[in-house]
């Protein structure tokens, strides 16, 4: 009985009054209670919200999915005998040549770099063992302006803050030493840091 209710149910009702049409499926609904389930429901609406929120920033280029763990570059004073008479320099390189940033919302940059693994107060020291070469970092080609302890130096982005790429410049130098330096391979790591 409940299917041929269903059947007709489902066929257009032509000439039956609105009264007599919601009687007949009152008296259908309560006679098969599972018809409710079988009729054709409104169909549930409402609204997604989407958001974003878009912040100024910098990284390094080429690496610009990495927030930490990169790669600043390798400073690299080459290979020279114990008694090299002029100060030794270099200048950090990365995979592609000078390290560079990209910052888009930005006028400029704080760059912190840090004293080392080796440092002595504020002294950055390679270090081979229990030998030790003192050396500085600058931020200038002319070192006149050194990176002091972890205290940072300001980089100017150009293109007023639209999306812009800078270099980001760190120069070492070593100073000679009567005397010399003992022979060896030497090392150092040291943090950078660069904020906006």
């Amino acid at each position: 009985m409940c299917a041929r209710l269903a059947r007709v149910l489902a066929a257009p009702w032509r000439g039956a009054s609105a009264p007599l049409a919601g009687a007949l499926l009152a008296g259908a609904l309560a006679a098969c209670p599972g018809l409710a389930a079988a009729q054709p429901q409104a169909p549930t609406t409402g609204l997604l919200q989407a958001r974003a929120a878009i912040v100024s920033g910098c990284r390094v280029s080429g690496q610009e999915l990495a927030g930490s763990g990169v790669d600043f570059g390798t400073l690299d004073f080459g290979t020279h005998p114990s008694l090299f008479p002029a100060p030794l320099t270099a200048q950090a390189q990365g995979a592609s040549g000078m390290v560079r940033l990209l910052c888009s919302g930005v006028v400029s940059a704080s760059v912190a770099v840090g004293t080392g693994s080796a440092a002595q107060g504020n002294q950055r020291r390679l270090s081979n063992g229990l030998h030790r070469i003192p050396y500085q970092l600058y931020a200038d080609a002319n070192y006149n302006s050194p990176f002091m302890g972890t205290a940072p130096q300001t980089v100017l982005v150009p293109g007023g803050g639209g999306a812009a790429q800078v270099d980001l410049p760190i120069y070492g130098r070593i100073e000679p030493v009567a005397g010399g330096y003992p022979a060896g391979h030497y090392a150092d790591q040291v943090q950078v840091t660069v904020s906006w």
